[in-house]
């Protein structure tokens, strides 16, 4: 998996410059140097490299006030696009603006940029400068989510977050939430205090239903995605548990693991969708879960 890192010595920083240069300038014939300016020392810096050193991605965000932040000179290399790099330096940003309480965010988009940022939640405010005389950019704002780890279509983990304090009331004595939703995972977290038992670890049925419900969730998510409506149910599931869970339960679904064609609802009535998630205590791993999930068309 990619990991997103602070530029620190000499040479990240200089191949961190190179690729927003080599991506935002060097194709309009702009001078080294143009890819830099004077916010650079009061900005949060952020890049990507592959496990061969080179740099795929890099942004930056930095703070106008003490309520509004701004991204800027988001750059992907061009033979790493359609892996999630920028979707990654995006959600690594506004990580960092929620938690230092910012209630909005702003950047100017190229229009060949607009589809992806309005996929991550940002509005166009309004039509902006054209640069070079050749790139139209458009000013486009996302306010503050109501969890800071909601990136993608937090309105959707809303709703999801709501059903199941409604609906699933267990859910809510657990302390089961939604953590956080990217384009390529999805994952909550519970309340381990209200789920220990004597030997001081998380009960095996409360690491069952987290990872029950963060299937069932990855399934709601990806129906929404597809446009589709339905009734999910566990059909069948296994669970291996690995080592006792002692302090932060956790579980995440890896989108792209997932299995089944929900769109068979349409034509069948029904459709199976196959969720494996992981449980996590901290950032080790104490259970694999396998679900099967049936969704029904409602009537």
């Amino acid at each position: 998996m990619f990991q997103v890192t602070t530029p620190q010595s000499s040479q990240d920083w200089q191949d961190y410059y190179q690729l927003r240069w080599q991506v935002l300038r060097a194709p309009w014939q702009q001078p080294r140097g143009s890819e830099q300016d004077d916010l650079e020392q009061d900005s949060e810096h952020r890049f990507i490299r592959n496990t061969q050193g080179e740099v795929l991605g890099v942004a930056r965000l930095h703070f106008n006030n003490h309520q509004q932040a701004q991204v800027r000179y988001m750059a992907v290399a061009e033979q790493a696009r359609n892996q999630h790099i920028g979707s990654r330096l995006l959600h690594e940003l506004e990580l960092i603006a929620w938690t230092q309480d910012a209630e909005q965010l702003v950047l100017f988009a190229r229009e060949r940029a607009l589809a992806f940022y309005q996929r991550h939640g940002y509005e166009v405010a309004e039509k902006a400068h054209l640069a070079y005389g050749d790139i139209q950019h458009f000013k486009m704002v996302k306010n503050r989510p109501s969890e800071p780890g909601w990136f993608r279509h937090p309105d959707w983990t809303q709703v999801l977050q709501n059903t199941w304090r409604e609906a699933i009331p267990i859910s809510d004595a657990m302390g089961i939430k939604v953590h956080s939703y990217t384009d390529w995972e999805f994952s909550t977290q519970a309340d381990f205090a209200a789920n220990v038992n004597l030997h001081g670890s998380m009960f095996a049925g409360s690491i069952y239903s987290l990872a029950t419900l963060t299937g069932w969730g990855a399934t709601y998510l990806a129906l929404k995605e597809a446009g589709l409506e339905g009734d999910i149910v566990l059909a069948d599931a296994n669970i291996k548990y690995l080592k006792p869970l002692k302090t932060t339960p956790r579980a995440t679904v890896v989108l792209t693991e997932c299995e089944g064609e929900l769109s068979a609802i349409t034509q069948e009535g029904k459709a199976r969708f196959t969720v494996p998630v992981t449980v996590f205590d901290g950032e080790r791993k104490v259970a694999e879960f396998m679900g099967q999930f049936v969704v029904i068309q409602p009537n």
